[in-house]
């Protein structure tokens, strides 16, 4: 990978991104705990890129939020 290369971390999800070598776009992978995920963007650089995994990120944690419990009253 390229010296671009940034790191960082959100809500305890690591995240990892670059340049993608065309059309000012950046692409990396959010370590989703069941799946990792490829993120891509165009345009913004790290900065969106970071923003829109933050969103995803919060995404993510609300849809584990909404779902019931195995033990819960149906």
């Amino acid at each position: 990978m390229s010296s671009d290369q940034q790191w960082g971390e959100y809500r305890g999800i690591k995240f990892t991104h670059e340049y993608d070598g065309g059309a000012d776009s950046r692409s990396g992978v959010i370590d989703f705990p069941d799946e990792p995920r490829r993120h891509s963007v165009t345009g913004g650089g790290g900065a969106r890129w970071e923003a829109e995994a933050r969103n995803l990120i919060d995404r993510y944690f609300r849809e584990i939020d909404v779902e019931p419990d195995d033990d819960s009253e149906a």
